[in-house]
């Protein structure tokens, strides 16, 4: 009997053995310490983890997914071994596709001359705010004065201000004192309406010689596309001129003043919207 007990008990110790070496060999792991992660691609992390375990493990084991490495998520021989495996490394990063630099977007300004009045341009400030889009006013002083909160709304809205003189006159024409008269009386108007001074100007007419740029320093701004508004008044025609000569960094010519500019300018915005154009004031066009 006490030589059946010696053997059960030889046997019971090689099996408490081999449990024990089976459950702590780098070729079994614990199911309830694996967790699988959703944040890298598990064919590509099971790739890189595999290739990093020792050959004999590597060849060893069928790894059927890639594993969170949390504590106790490897076998010990790994875990102790000098390089751990962390999470960091088995992370894949998805490269993205190479892009193509994106083609600079073709920029055109929108201005206009004359106003400001309580009617059209007030209107146009309100389309030009229902698009989010920026322009130019070159303003006369002598309308200015009249019409302050317009010229106020103009600037707080982001719109550039420019000089356009006191009263259209030729400047060609003037002598230097009578020059300065009628851009720094306008400069004034506009300080008054908005806390600011103009620093360009649009000569009445696009009239410009040495004379004029020698005693005005302010930037002479003129255009380069004319819509022709204040010859035919005319909407659709107004917008059949800047269908046929819109262009990367043109300067748009256009009237306040007139109600069929005004009438016009939504579609003017909506096909150069279609043409891809940024519109930008003219002080930004030029520097």
């Amino acid at each position: 009997m006490s030589r059946k007990l010696v053997v059960l008990g030889i046997l019971f110790g090689l099996v408490s053995m081999i449990v024990v070496g089976w459950s702590t060999s780098p070729l079994t792991i614990n199911a309830e310490n694996l967790a699988s992660s959703a944040t890298y691609s598990e064919q590509q992390g099971y790739q890189q983890f595999v290739k990093q375990l020792p050959q004999r493990v590597s060849d060893e084991v069928t790894w059927k997914t890639p594993f969170y490495m949390g504590n106790g998520g490897l076998p010990r021989v790994i875990r102790d071994c000098g390089a751990y495996i962390t999470v960091g490394e088995l992370l894949v990063q998805q490269e993205k596709p190479e892009m193509p630099p994106l083609e600079p977007r073709k920029q055109i300004a929108l201005t206009f001359d004359d106003g400001p009045n309580n009617k059209s341009t007030i209107q146009i400030l309100d389309i030009l705010q229902k698009y989010d889009v920026k322009a130019t006013f070159f303003v006369l002083g002598q309308n200015v004065v009249k019409h302050p909160d317009v010229v106020n709304r103009m600037y707080i809205e982001g719109h550039e201000i420019a000089n356009h003189s006191w009263g259209h006159k030729n400047l060609t024409k003037l002598n230097p004192a009578q020059m300065h008269a009628e851009i720094d009386r306008a400069s004034e108007a506009i300080f008054e309406a908005t806390g600011h001074y103009p620093t360009s100007y649009r000569p009445p007419y696009g009239a410009i010689d040495a004379s004029v740029r020698q005693e005005i320093r302010l930037t002479p701004v003129l255009w380069n596309i004319d819509t022709m508004d204040w010859y035919h008044k005319d909407s659709l025609k107004t917008l059949e001129n800047v269908q046929a000569n819109a262009k990367d960094g043109g300067i748009i010519l256009m009237h306040d003043i007139h109600q069929q500019s005004a009438d016009a300018l939504e579609a003017v915005i909506q096909y150069l919207q279609q043409e891809d154009y940024e519109f930008i004031t003219a002080d930004e066009l030029n520097n």
